[in-house]
């Protein structure tokens, strides 16, 4: 009975997950994670694409995208986001941005500050006050990115724009504090 069982679960594995990467380099194990190619660059241009789903160039997963493609996929759904707000046509697409944005986030937010932007700290104590100010940085752009999705939701187009101006704002400010161009 447990063989049987087993058959069915790997089965199922096999129908939702019908193929093996389809080369050595989009292995995990040769030098990079799914969906990248070899020197950890990822497909389909810099910041990778929003097409294609959870197969796409971005790989779905935070674990296929490093800080700087989950920061530019912030920046480019921030922007349409403002040219979207306050139009009642667009309300699904700016719920689906902002969506994207909080992904980002929270992806960004899981992974550690990048070397180069402690590289100029004198010692590990201001390394980590640099790590723990980029890290309060993201926790305060992710109530941001949730205050801006309930003012979409509740139709205050004037409340969703001081958002983004605020949003837009803590950007500035924390790239200003990293030295991000």
């Amino acid at each position: 009975m447990k063989i049987a069982a087993a058959a069915v679960v790997l089965t199922s594995l096999a129908i939702a997950f019908p193929t093996a990467p389809s080369s050595a380099q989009d292995t995990p194990s040769q030098g990079g994670q799914p969906g990248q190619k070899e020197g950890g660059q990822q497909r389909g241009g810099p910041g990778g694409s929003r097409e294609g789903g959870r197969g796409g160039a971005r790989g779905g997963a935070a674990g296929a995208m490093n800080v700087e493609g989950a920061m530019k996929g912030m920046n480019r759904a921030l922007k349409a986001v403002k040219a979207a707000i306050g139009d009642a046509t667009k309300k699904a697409e700016c719920l689906k941005l902002v969506s994207e944005m909080q992904r980002d986030c929270a992806a960004a937010k899981s992974m550690p500050l990048p070397a180069a932007y402690t590289k100029g700290a004198a010692d590990d104590a201001a390394k980590q006050k640099l790590e723990a100010e980029y890290a309060a940085d993201l926790r305060k752009l992710m109530r941001a990115l949730l205050d801006l999705e309930d003012a979409i939701v509740a139709d205050k187009a004037e409340e969703s724009k001081a958002l983004l101006a605020k949003i837009e704002e803590q950007r500035e400010h924390s790239h200003k504090e990293l030295g991000v161009d």
